[in-house]
């Protein structure tokens, strides 16, 4: 039995079992959401991401105990959904599980899911990549696609769809863990031959929970075969049926121009600054997966990468990633030697400055010089990413602030501010602040293990560059801010930036 108290209400729940709940009125208009998640019958270790229904902003995150329970304390009245995410980075579940709209308010200020068992589920054909010969689907000789029932009560849907959707199909809810496809999609049309994918979703009763899979692909011939597309400073390895999206594009010579930018961006006035000196930042389609992750090369899922379409953000944001902890040593001061540092200004930095490098590079390109199709989906990621992110610092501002709640967006939602106010070319300044050398040595070696004195780096940077003292702005966020720290190293700040 675990028994949790809060300002005028009580909470009691025990594993497996559903929740009870005191019918009580939560103060400041907040509450919580919390649930137990097991996998396959077992306690996992599972990052839980909270969501606003409305917005579909992020709003944090939790990690369940070794018991798989979770608890989403102080959270204004409102909707929410939850959708799960490894704790360990190049680790994927077999489904990734979110919740229906959960609802928050006075009269139920603690919603208790119901107890979920995770399923990893095992498709049984046809299985990722396996060739098909899909131009002899017809109703004589269905496409029978077959996976591992859930353990108890459920539904099913399928959905299958040629990567740049114009071809989609669903099945709608079906209760038998199998189904037939005759090849004919919903505009009627039928197989071409191109890649097609298909994704299963899976819904057990009795639990707010759904599960979806992760795309299985359908390849006819060599479809699949990883071919080397060469630039000066990347490589693309990517399959032979992304050949096409890739000349339509012009990617090779766009991403050796976005390298540079980020470089630029990186402080890049010295030449030997980058991630990989020597080598090429290589670009590799991962069909293991379905997100994405930093490194050389940069890891692509599946669910990412389309018929004559490219991630250009989530691009940009995984370079960012190589070059703060490849090419910035200081970078790696600044969060305390950890990426995964529990406090969210720091998760906030981390990726919040990564994600700067897709807007920068939004901000600076020669648009004039890119293919209209390009321009257009430069266009429509840097408006959809600026609107998100505002919006989540205006969400963030409309309550009361609360540090322990900034997320990576209002990180961004921040920096968008500073770059319209001040100008978009101070953050290549601001970076020099993750520079080796004895003055950077110095400014971290006097904030040493001391969070405050750490953010209150970041703070005394932003101020050097926008020539502004910007500690009461940033208290307004609830950043903790030294003011003794802050006068002490600004001077070497300066210097650090070479400003006045």
């Amino acid at each position: 039995m675990i028994k949790k108290q809060f300002k005028n209400m009580i909470v009691m729940f025990t594993i497996g079992s559903c929740f009870q709940l005191n019918e009580v009125v939560a103060a400041d208009n907040r509450g919580e959401i919390s649930g137990v998640f097991l996998e396959n019958a077992s306690p996992c270790s599972l990052q839980i991401n909270i969501h606003n229904a409305i917005t579909g902003l992020y709003f944090g995150k939790v990690v369940t105990d070794s018991k798989g329970i979770f608890t989403v304390p102080n959270l204004p009245f409102g909707k929410y959904y939850l959708i799960t995410h490894p704790v360990d980075v190049g680790v994927r579940m077999p489904l990734q599980w979110k919740t229906i709209d959960l609802e928050i308010k006075e009269t139920k200020p603690i919603y208790t899911l119901r107890y979920v068992d995770g399923f990893a589920v095992e498709i049984f054909y046809p299985k990722d990549g396996q060739i098909v010969d899909l131009e002899k689907v017809n109703d004589r000789n269905p496409l029978n696609f077959s996976w591992r029932p859930y353990y108890s009560d459920a539904n099913y849907e399928i959905e299958i769809y040629s990567t740049d959707t114009t071809q989609y199909f669903n099945s709608g809810r079906i209760n038998t863990a199998n189904y037939s496809f005759n090849g004919i999609f919903r505009d009627g049309s039928r197989f071409k031959k191109r890649l097609y994918r298909w994704q299963l979703k899976v819904y057990p009763e009795n639990t707010e929970w759904i599960g979806e899979g992760k795309p299985q692909d359908l390849l006819i011939g060599d479809l699949g075969t990883i071919k080397n597309y060469e630039g000066d400073y990347v490589r693309l390895d990517f399959p032979k049926w992304y050949e096409s999206t890739i000349a339509t594009l012009d990617l090779i010579r766009l991403l050796d121009t976005c390298y540079l930018l980020q470089k630029e961006l990186a402080a890049g006035q010295f030449p030997s600054l980058g991630p990989l000196p020597g080598e090429k930042q290589v670009l590799l389609y991962d069909p293991s997966i379905t997100f994405a992750y930093s490194g050389n090369p940069i890891h692509f899922g599946k669910r990412h990468i389309t018929e004559n379409n490219f991630p250009l953000f989530l691009t940009f944001h995984e370079m960012g990633h190589n070059f703060q902890f490849g090419g910035l040593p200081g970078f790696a001061q600044l969060l305390g030697g950890s990426y995964y540092n529990p406090n969210p200004i720091f998760f906030g930095f981390s990726e919040g400055l990564a994600t700067l490098v897709s807007l920068y590079i939004t901000e600076k390109i020669d648009r004039d010089n890119l293919k209209p199709l390009v321009r257009d989906m430069f266009e429509a990621e840097n408006k959809s990413m600026r609107t998100k992110f505002i919006s989540a610092l205006e969400f963030y501002e409309n309550l009361q602030p609360d540090r322990n709640h900034i997320t990576p967006d209002i990180i961004d939602g921040i920096l968008i501010r500073l770059g319209d106010r001040y100008g978009w070319d101070i953050f290549p300044v601001f970076f020099r602040i993750f520079l080796e050398n004895e003055t950077n040595d110095q400014i971290y070696q006097l904030a040493g293990d001391d969070e405050v004195k750490r953010i209150t780096i970041f703070v005394t940077a932003f101020s050097a560059v926008a020539r502004e003292d910007l500690r009461e702005q940033f208290r307004k966020y609830d950043f903790p801010v030294d003011d003794q720290y802050f006068q002490v190293i600004l001077p070497l700040v300066k210097q650090s930036l070479r400003v006045k």
